[in-house]
């Protein structure tokens, strides 16, 4: 007596197995405001330095006022004015050492945000300053000219400085600025999923469908400054049958982006149909 071995049973997907399947990639479009957060970071320790200076925002270049102390036994006590220095000592000061640091780092991400570098661009400035450099130094060995005395001149003038207020009160506004920025980054976002490409975009959440079927993308880096501070870059999507392409500009730590893409257009997804489903089909 023989008996027929039984199908194997198949277990069929669980909804959160579903679900984690068709998990696509979201991708955000950030604004080049973003790119002042170390202006941020320098106001915060900057802030921090002066207040363990005890808000030293005073020129020590000029004669401070005297400050006059009375008590009920004793006649008025004068306390001295802090001694006058040089302009020379007066820009190695601490306090000016952190407004000039401030500063300088608030001007490069304003540079960042206002222009685009590309990548033979950059070499380019890098290579044209280099050469200026060169030759203003050969122009003073040639002429024996002392080309740091103006240099000295112009870093004595200079005496940029504030109190730990206004350091932390710019920290707290790029704070507020930056956390608005991340939580409305979901009014108009992207999601590649296997099958199709979806659009978010407003504040009732409209919706574009695109197929996936035969895309193709392109990864670009038009700023080497942003690459760097963020890993930013730009994203171009080759839908078929679309007149223009999907252009996502200031995509962040777009490396990953493109790998996370190139696994989810390569993965083939095969789907089990259990008997249950076919029964329920034909019922």
């Amino acid at each position: 007596m023989s008996m027929d071995a039984k199908p194997p049973m198949t277990t069929p997907a669980t909804p959160s197995a579903i679900k984690r399947r068709e998990k696509g990639i979201r991708i955000f479009m950030w604004p080049k405001v973003i790119y002042v957060f170390p202006s941020a970071i320098v106001a915060l320790i900057c802030a921090i330095g002066m207040w363990s200076l005890k808000d030293k925002s005073y020129d020590p270049s000029k004669p401070g006022p005297v400050v006059t102390s009375t008590s009920p036994d004793a006649s008025g006590i004068a306390t001295p004015a802090p001694a006058k220095v040089s302009h020379r000592d007066r820009f190695t000061t601490p306090q000016n050492l952190l407004g000039i640091l401030f500063l300088t780092v608030l001007g490069f991400n304003l540079l960042v945000m206002a222009l685009d570098f590309p990548r033979f661009e950059l070499v380019g400035v890098i290579l044209l300053t280099l050469f200026a450099l060169f030759f203003v130094l050969w122009l003073g060995a040639f002429f024996n000219l002392d080309l740091t005395r103006p240099i000295n001149r112009m870093f004595e003038s200079v005496y940029a400085f504030a109190n730990a207020g206004f350091y932390f009160v710019y920290f707290l506004m790029v704070l507020v600025l930056l956390t608005l920025v991340y939580l409305t980054r979901w009014l108009d976002y992207w999601e590649v999923m296997p099958n199709e490409i979806l659009h978010h975009h407003g504040p009732l959440s409209d919706l574009e469908r695109f197929p996936t079927m035969n895309l193709k993308f392109d990864k670009e880096i038009p700023d080497v400054l942003e690459y760097i501070l963020l890993g930013a870059g730009r994203l171009v999507l080759h839908v078929p049958n679309v007149p223009k392409s999907l252009v996502l500009d200031n995509v962040l730590f777009i490396n990953s982006k493109e790998d996370a893409l190139k696994k989810l257009m390569s993965r083939l997804e095969v789907r089990v149909t259990t008997d249950q489903e076919v029964g329920e089909h034909d019922a």
